[in-house]
C-alpha cells in the first residue's frame, strides 16, 4: 500500500472566461470541479496506475466531505481529522492568453493542536503497513512549521521511505531529516539554492536526500540518484493544462519505487505520468492508457557518477 498525505486538500475548479476585466463583473461560461490538493492528485494517479493507496488529510465542512466522496468512488480510502471550517477551493482560469492557467489558491481552515495530534496518531497507525509514503503540499494554518519533519522522523523509525513534495519553511525543516526522495520544481529550487540550472539544483538537493527530482516544465526531469544523474523528457504535440503535472510525476515516482524499478525506469514512469496529466481536461489527473503510450516516448540520458557506497539517508 502507498500512503499519501494531503494535509491541505482542495476543491479544484476550472473556470472558463472569454475575458477578465479588473473592477468589473466577470461571468464565466463554464465551470468544472475536481477533487484536489497535491496529495489528492498523487493518490488519484496512483489508484489509476493500479496500486492500492490510502489518503490521509484534514477534512473541513461540505467541501471536505465532497472530496472524500469523490476519492472513495475511485477506490481510495480516506483518513484524518474532521476540522472546523471548510476545505479550501482553488481556481484555475481558462480563457484568453493573459489569464489562461492563472491560479487562485484558497487558504483553507485553521487546525488546532488536537487536530494535529489526531493526524499524527492516525499517521503512525497507517505508516506501519505502508510500502512507500508520499507527503505533498502545504499545511493548514495552525500546523507547526516542522510538521513534515516530524512525520519523516516517524517514518524513519518505522523504516519507511518518504517522497516529499513541498516548499518554504516546511521543506527547509524537512530536509534536516534527509528523506528518501524529494521533488521540487525549478522555481522552488531557485528560491532554495539561488541557482537557475535545474542540474545544479538537483545536485545541491541531493546533498539532503537520497534521490533528488527537479522538474523544469517542458525540459523534463532532472533526477540525481546515489550513482547516476538522469535527464528524462517527453515531447508533447498539445498541452491542455500542466496544472498538477508535478503531482502526477510524484505518483509515478512512488509507484516506481514501490515496484523496485531501476533508476532509469523510475525516471521514465515519472515523466510519462507528469506528461499524461497535460493531455486531458481532468485537472491534476491522468489516464493509465496515456501513461503506457508515453513511456515509449520518454527520452532518457544517463550520466554515471563516481561509484560511492550506498548509504540510506535515514538518520
Amino acid at each position: 500500500m502507498i500512503l499519501c498525505l494531503c494535509p491541505n486538500p482542495a476543491v479544484d475548479m476550472y473556470c472558463w472566461l472569454n475575458t477578465f476585466v479588473a473592477g468589473q463583473v466577470n461571468i464565466p461560461f463554464q465551470e468544472e470541479r475536481f477533487p484536489g490538493g497535491k496529495g489528492v492528485h498523487v493518490a488519484l494517479a496512483i489508484a489509476e496506475l493500479g496500486e492500492p493507496v490510502v489518503l490521509l488529510g484534514c477534512w473541513g465542512g461540505p467541501t471536505g466531505q465532497w472530496i472524500k466522496k469523490e476519492c472513495v468512488a475511485q477506490g481510495i480510502i480516506c483518513y484524518g481529522p474532521e476540522v472546523d471550517g471548510w476545505t479550501r477551493t482553488c481556481i484555475s482560469f481558462k480563457g484568453e492568453a493573459s489569464i489562461d492557467d492563472t491560479e487562485l489558491l484558497g487558504i483553507g481552515p485553521t487546525i488546532s493542536e488536537v487536530d494535529f495530534e489526531n493526524f499524527i496518531k492516525t499517521y503512525v497507525r497507517l505508516v506501519a503497513t505502508a510500502d512507500v509514503v508520499t507527503m505533498s503540499g502545504s499545511w493548514p494554518k495552525g500546523a507547526p512549521i516542522d510538521a513534515y519533519a516530524q512525520l519523516i522522523n516517524l517514518a524513519h523509525k518505522a523504516e519507511k521511505d518518504v517522497i516529499l513534495d513541498c516548499a518554504g519553511e516546511q521543506l527547509n525543516q524537512a530536509l534536516k531529516q534527509k528523506p528518501f526522495a524529494v521533488h521540487i520544481n525549478r522555481y522552488e529550487g531557485e528560491n532554495l539554492f539561488q541557482e537557475e540550472s535545474p542540474e545544479k539544483i538537483a545536485t545541491l538537493l541531493a546533498e539532503n536526500c537520497e534521490n533528488a527530482a527537479v522538474t523544469a516544465g517542458a525540459a523534463g526531469l532532472y533526477l540525481a540518484t546515489p550513482n547516476q544523474f538522469i535527464r528524462a523528457s517527453c515531447s508533447l504535440d498539445k498541452v491542455f493544462s500542466a496544472v498538477g503535472s508535478g503531482d502526477c510525476l510524484v505518483a509515478g515516482l512512488a509507484v516506481a519505487y514501490k515496484r523496485g524499478l531501476p533508476a532509469a525506469e523510475v525516471a521514465r514512469l515519472a515523466v510519462a505520468c507528469g506528461s499524461a496529466n497535460c493531455l486531458r481536461p481532468d485537472l491534476g489527473m491522468l489516464h493509465r492508457s496515456d501513461v503506457e503510450i508515453l513511456q515509449q516516448q520518454v527520452i532518457i540520458n544517463i550520466q554515471e557518477k563516481e561509484t560511492v557506497p550506498l548509504k540510506h539517508c535515514r538518520p
